[in-house]
């Protein structure tokens, strides 16, 4: 079963990714975490409420086969804006793209030529599989917009056989940057009209989760369940079982160059940073909450944060913005003066089941001039609203309704 964050395979009994909100749709005006029961299942929306029950079940090999055809036609929207000045600045911004499903490239094919060509696309990583797809679809964005920033995640650094035998993750990311060099693709910060934009690379660690444990039932070890540990493959010294190896050799390839730069310009300009995995914890739901809990473990890196502060200052600053992708939530919300965005494309499965399926706000818009910089927020988002509303409780380890039906209590001789 495909999961947002690493392909994580296992867990039975839905077609959508665990880390999507599985719960039971409601006819009432009441927010779902007062009314969830139940095997159902809802992937992340803008907005708390639907208006029609759906149940989703396990997809059919036929329908993996298809790769996303035959779902509901998914339009970009076409906005109407008025006539731009040529002084107007907008940064849009999306994350995993997944074109590799035939639905998302179609999306990607059917985004406006003329719309956001005087704009800026940030892309946080997750594009395709293959460097093939990855390619294609990176010329067709270099088309629709003037400037394309992107930076890697798990899934474009995965190495099939059909890429070579000999290829590794590392080669890999260099031939992507080489693709996106070629293409006019900017892999590295710039500073537009008064914009920094800065990409950062990254990867996650297990020391990273922070919170307890869910124990005493069958869930498997993310080296088991996550597809990273398979399709990216590590040229030696990097140890994909080394907590951290990886984490901080990504961490590294980050110019300090750069940083300088942008700290000169810190009290003048927008500073909006970006990068595929999470910088803190707190931008992914409780455990107890998660078709598979151990999805913390797998989803971010503490050098990150780091390296965010470094640019953002200690403290961050009313217009610090930073874009993620990787869990496929969508998600805004301010912490320690730093404003944290998720804007996912995700599976096709996923988008299908959400309550707004992302006609109209992807791409988003994290930045616009004309109205006075960063998108008013916070934006009305499933999971970032929940705790707004809710403190985070991660010593309650008892499982969610929707997700303990997933596993089964493990006896002591089995442990």
């Amino acid at each position: 079963m495909r999961t947002a964050a690493s392909n994580v395979v296992g867990a039975r009994g839905s077609s959508c990714c665990f880390n999507t909100a599985a719960h039971q749709h409601h006819l009432s005006r009441k927010p779902w975490w007062a009314t969830v029961s139940g095997r159902g299942q809802l992937c992340t929306s803008w907005t708390f409420r639907c208006k029609t029950p759906i149940r989703c079940t396990r997809g059919s090999r036929e329908g993996k086969r298809r790769r996303g055809k035959g779902l509901m036609p998914l339009i970009p929207k076409q906005d109407t804006q008025p006539a731009l000045s040529t002084s107007t600045m907008r940064v849009y911004a999306i994350s995993d793209l997944h074109t590799d499903y035939e639905a998302n490239m179609e999306w990607v094919r059917s985004l406006s030529s003329s719309l956001y060509q005087p704009h800026t696309l940030i892309v946080a990583g997750d594009v395709a599989n293959s460097l093939e797809t990855f390619t294609t679809t990176m010329r067709i964005l270099k088309e629709k917009f003037q400037h394309v920033f992107f930076v890697a995640g798990n899934h474009d650094l995965w190495c099939k056989s059909s890429e070579g035998p000999d290829l590794d993750s590392v080669t890999k990311l260099k031939m992507l940057n080489d693709t996106c060099k070629s293409l006019g693709v900017c892999t590295s910060p710039q500073k537009l009209n008064g914009v920094w934009i800065y990409p950062l690379l990254s990867w996650y660690h297990q020391s990273f989760d922070k919170e307890r444990d869910i124990e005493g039932y069958n869930i498997r070890p993310p080296e088991k369940a996550a597809s990273d540990f398979r399709l990216c493959k590590w040229p030696l010294p990097l140890d994909q079982m080394v907590d951290g190896s990886l984490a901080r050799y990504f961490d590294e390839l980050n110019l300090d160059e750069f940083q300088s730069a942008v700290a000169n310009d810190q009290d003048d300009c927008q500073i909006i940073t970006f990068s595929h995995f999470l910088p803190r914890f707190e931008l992914c739901p409780e455990k107890r909450m998660l078709f598979y809990p151990n999805l913390p473990k797998i989803i971010g890196s503490d050098w990150l944060e780091t390296r965010l502060r470094t640019i953002h200052g200690r403290h961050g600053r009313p217009t610090a913005c930073h874009v993620f992708g990787h869990t496929h939530f969508c998600w805004d919300a301010s912490l320690d003066g730093i404003r944290y965005i998720q804007s996912p494309l995700a599976y096709p499965k996923e988008r299908e089941r959400r309550i707004n399926g992302g006609t109209d706000w992807l791409p988003l818009c994290v930045y616009d001039s004309d109205k006075g910089g960063l998108v008013e927020g916070p934006l009305d988002c499933h999971w970032s609203n929940y705790y707004r509303l809710n403190k985070r409780d991660p010593d309650n380890t008892e499982l969610a309704p929707w997700v303990a039906n997933l596993y089964r209590p493990v006896v002591a001789s089995e442990k």
